[in-house]
């Protein structure tokens, strides 16, 4: 290990076990432990995503220099990230540059600080971070500019029980793009925070074998059909009664039938896919290097594969069909594996949706994800092309994804080559690795240009309880600013119908009767006024709340649940036009959960903050009160306006 940073490894004497304990179930971001876990729908885990986006909606996002991009400043070091309870950092992207990727700065250090230590566990400058010298921060678990296109991408997993905080040393004056993504935990559980030694080989063998079968044992059961489709025929190719997994699919077609030929899937009666092998595949129009993948793509042997998890609770079905253009019978072969073992009960089921769109309207996002009941995005492949323009500039619009009916996104990205984990649009070429690339970047007879990518979402995987929509904002381009683009978007996901949430109660501090009806009670000295601002939506949208604002003491308040023993959301309403500090909230007189320190925007003030609880006892009505946390070197005031209650229906 080079002198010039450092992996800080706390170390604990552990006693001697007396006899073998079953392993515990993986945690929600563990897919590697247990490639089954990735169908499991998890509750209390939120997937949130941290960035340098624009506050105020620029298209071409922050180009400034000394723009700070940061939550707030701590002597010499830039916080870019406070989460105040239990989760885990999955994923650091980020990029510099002028027009172009550059290295990243040597001057500049990242720090992780855990469980409210003094001391960071990791303290590396940002080239080390990513150069892959530096235990665990190893390839395929790090990549930088010159293997991701022009990003730095880390996967090492840094997980922590009492929160979590990043910050930068010397980037006071860098133009500096980046993202993380986190999961947020109602409670800790089987956690432990993370130390730098921990066994990640299984995960680095997964990813260092895309195209080979991930599973750790051959399926029980395998089938192999050959079919000859005529235009416009259809056939099943395998069915199955009762419960179990499919595990592998793989199917040989010629690459000219792989957009004239469509696969569709059927589990518990109900078609999840139907589209085209190229769709369905991700490998879209080609490319020198197709897509490969660690779950789909197409593998060495020019067979199409799927390794997703497909688990089935009553029958599953797999049918073949040929367009009705087709231009000859297509010779077919595909095989199947796997296991008639019942999935764990939590397992949603799989499927893939297809969205395809011509921009129109240039305020408003062009939908990429449609998704309702409760379910996890695990993955998306994206087919970007500019329509009457030879221009690129399609990819600087920034992912929203919304989840669960919040109006403020909880995703909200920096541009769409930066999802896809490259950076200045794709400025080193093509890319295929496991978990994300960009097999082709193509100009059509026409002139359009064209960008096919691909991203699987597994230790980011997003859970959502009611739905999640995320869609893409158009980039700029002439003459207009605003540049139409066609979008074909496939998102793989896992899904259960009939566990859709429901608002239980909620106190809106602006109604007389309602802050009766709830007791609430703000604390002395606290202001209260009326405030009408943006949210953070495309486009935006203006909203008028009365609420109050304090930074001592805390407020007091009374919310009714529909189950007293279930699982319940907290969602606040809040002005972050000078950020928001964090805040306990205690119940019945604990301390259960902790919302975040929140980043300024003096342009679209409006946010709504999701805080899930854990179990609590007591009964139908819980007493609640906030209390705003200090942070030092800042004026930061706690502000509140509306309290929602949800729990499942």
């Amino acid at each position: 290990m080079k002198s010039a940073g450092r992996v800080s490894v706390l170390c604990a004497a552990a006693g001697a076990l007396l006899g073998a304990a079953p392993p515990p179930a993986p945690l929600p971001w563990e897919f590697w432990r247990d490639l089954s876990s990735l169908a499991h729908l998890p509750s209390g885990d939120q997937v949130v995503l941290r960035s340098s986006h624009c506050p105020s909606g620029c298209r071409f996002d922050r180009t400034s220099d000394g723009d700070p991009r940061f939550l707030r400043l701590e002597r010499d070091e830039a916080v870019i990230l406070d989460e105040p309870g239990a989760g885990a950092i999955t994923r650091i992207w980020m990029t510099m540059g002028q027009g172009a990727s550059e290295p990243l700065d040597p001057a500049i250090r990242l720090r992780v600080r855990i469980d409210g230590e003094a001391q960071p566990r990791v303290d590396l400058t940002l080239p080390e971070l990513f150069s892959g010298d530096h235990p665990p921060f190893t390839p395929p678990l790090v990549l930088d500019r010159l293997l991701s296109s022009g990003g730095n991408v880390s996967y090492v997993p840094i997980h922590y029980r009492r929160g979590c905080k990043i910050t930068l040393v010397g980037a006071e004056r860098a133009r500096i793009w980046y993202q993380i993504t986190f999961h947020r935990l109602a409670k800790p559980g089987a956690v432990r925070s993370f130390r730098g030694d921990e066994d990640l080989e299984p995960l680095r063998e997964m990813l260092l074998a895309p195209g080979l079968d991930p599973w750790p044992a051959p399926p029980a059961r395998t089938r192999h059909v050959a079919l000859e489709l005529a235009p416009g025929s259809r056939a099943v190719a395998w069915e199955r009664a009762g419960a179990g997994e499919l595990r592998s699919l793989r199917v040989r077609a010629a690459p000219e039938q792989w957009r004239r030929v469509w696969l569709e899937l059927e589990f518990d009666g109900a078609v999840t896919a139907r589209m085209s092998l190229a769709d369905f595949f991700a490998v879209g129009r080609g490319g020198a290097t197709p897509t490969r993948s660690l779950l789909l793509g197409a593998a060495e042997d020019a067979a199409l594969y799927s390794y997703f998890p497909m688990p089935f609770f009553h029958g599953a079905k797999v049918t073949l069909g040929a367009r009705p253009q087709a231009m000859a019978p297509a010779p077919i072969e595909i095989d199947l594996g796997w296991q008639e073992t019942a999935p764990s009960p939590d397992s949603g089921l799989f499927g893939a949706s297809r969205l395809v769109h011509d921009s129109v309207d240039p305020e408003r996002d062009v939908p990429l994800v449609a998704l309702s009941g409760r379910g996890k995005w695990v993955g998306l492949f994206l087919d970007l092309a500019s329509i009457g323009a030879p221009t690129r500039e399609y990819l600087e619009g920034d992912e929203h994804v919304y989840v669960d009916g919040n109006s403020s996104p909880l995703h909200h990205g920096t541009g769409v080559e930066d999802f896809f984990n490259g950076g200045f649009f794709f400025d080193r070429g093509p890319i295929v690795h496991a978990l994300h690339g960009a097999p082709y970047i193509l100009a059509t007879p026409s002139g359009a240009r064209v960008d096919g990518m691909y991203r699987l979402l597994l230790t980011d995987a997003v859970p959502f309880q009611w739905s999640l929509n995320a869609g893409l904002e158009q980039g700029p381009g002439p003459p207009t600013g605003h540049l139409r683009m066609a979008a074909r978007a496939v998102a793989y996901h896992y899904q259960r119908s009939g566990r859709a949430w429901a608002l239980a109660d909620h106190l809106d501090i602006g109604s007389r009767a309602s802050r009766d009806a709830h007791a609430y009670a703000a604390p002395a000295g606290a202001q209260c006024a009326s405030l009408t601002a943006l949210y953070e939506t495309q486009p935006p949208r203006e909203r008028t709340a009365f609420g109050c604002a304090f930074d001592r003491g805390g407020s007091r308040f009374l919310l009714r649940r529909r189950d007293a023993g279930g699982p319940a959301r907290l969602r606040r309403l809040l002005d972050v036009g000078t950020g928001a500090p964090a805040a306990d909230v205690w119940v019945d007189g604990r301390r259960v959960a902790s919302f975040p320190f929140v980043a300024a925007n003096p342009h679209r003030r409006w946010q709504e903050l999701d805080l899930d609880l854990p179990p609590l006892p007591g009964g139908a009505v819980l007493r609640l009160e906030v209390f705003p946390r200090r942070h030092g070197g800042g004026d930061w005031r706690h502000t509140e306006y509306r309290y929602e209650l949800w729990q499942p229906r």
